[in-house]
C-alpha cells in the first residue's frame, strides 16, 4: 500500500502477511486511541463491516435493538456513513430473510427508518434498473458501479440476487460482472444462503473448497 501511494510499480508476489486497509486502520486506532470508541476507519468505504457482522446477524436475527447492535460491530471496522448506513440495511436483510426465507428483499425500503435514507436512494435506484431490464453485467459496471465501495457493492449484489433464480445463478452474475465481485458475492452468498438454505448451494462448489465439513460442524454448533 506504501509502494502504491508513492506512485511506485508493484512487482509481485509480494512476501505478505497480509491485511486488508480496514484491519489496518482498526489495529492502528487501537493502539493509538483505545479509550475512543468505535476503532473503525473514517475512510473505509467498503463492506468489511457489514461482512464482520454477518454472525452477529445469524446469532441475534430479529431480536431488540437490532440495528443498534449491528452499528456498533460495523463501526468496529467502519465509520463512513454510507458504509455503516448500507451495512445496517444489508445486516436487517439477511436477519429478514432467516426468519422467512419468503422475504421480498426489495420491500425492505418500506421499513427503513429515516436514518438510513442513504438506503432508499439505493433501492430506488434498483428498482429502476430492474423496471428497465437492464443487464447485471452493464447495471454494474455503467449504473451502480464495480468498485467494493458502497452503495455500488450493495446495489449490485440486490440486483444480482432478485434477477436470479438460485445460489448459483446469482453468484455467477456477480463472477461475470467484474470489478471487486467478491464483496459483492458475500453479501449474496449470506442472501440467498438464507433464502435457499445449504440446499441451495451446489455440491460440487463445496467439495471444492478448503475445510468445508469442519465449517458446516462448527455452523451448526454455533447457530442450531
Amino acid at each position: 500500500m506504501e509502494k502504491r501511494r508513492n506512485g511506485q510499480t508493484i512487482e509481485g508476489p509480494v512476501v505478505g502477511k497480509w491485511f486488508h486497509g480496514a484491519i489496518i486502520e482498526f489495529m492502528s486506532n487501537y493502539k493509538n486511541h483505545k479509550a475512543t470508541l468505535p476503532y473503525g476507519g473514517s475512510k473505509i468505504k467498503e463492506t468489511d463491516g457489514f461482512c464482520l457482522n454477518l454472525p452477529f446477524v445469524c446469532k441475534m436475527a430479529g431480536q431488540a435493538n437490532f440495528d443498534e447492535r449491528s452499528k456498533e460491530v460495523i463501526q468496529i471496522l467502519s465509520t463512513w456513513p454510507v458504509a455503516v448506513e448500507h451495512g445496517i440495511a444489508a445486516s436487517r436483510i439477511v436477519s429478514n430473510l432467516i426468519q422467512d426465507p419468503s422475504f421480498d428483499i426489495l420491500s425492505i425500503k418500506s421499513e427503513l427508518p429515516d436514518s438510513l435514507m442513504s438506503v432508499k436512494g439505493s433501492m430506488d435506484q434498483i428498482e429502476s434498473v430492474i423496471s428497465e431490464k437492464v443487464d447485471h453485467v452493464k447495471a454494474v459496471n455503467y449504473i451502480f458501479g464495480s468498485p467494493c465501495y458502497n452503495p455500488g457493492s450493495f446495489q449490485g449484489a440486490i440486483h444480482a440476487t432478485v434477477t436470479s433464480g438460485s445460489f448459483a445463478e446469482a453468484v455467477r452474475k456477480a463472477i461475470c460482472a467484474g470489478g471487486c465481485n467478491c464483496s459483492r458475492a458475500l453479501f449474496i452468498g449470506a442472501m440467498c444462503g438464507a433464502k435457499y438454505g445449504i440446499d441451495g448451494i451446489p455440491l460440487d462448489w463445496i467439495e471444492r473448497t478448503t475445510h468445508a465439513e469442519a465449517i458446516l460442524r462448527l455452523s451448526i454448533q454455533a447457530y442450531s
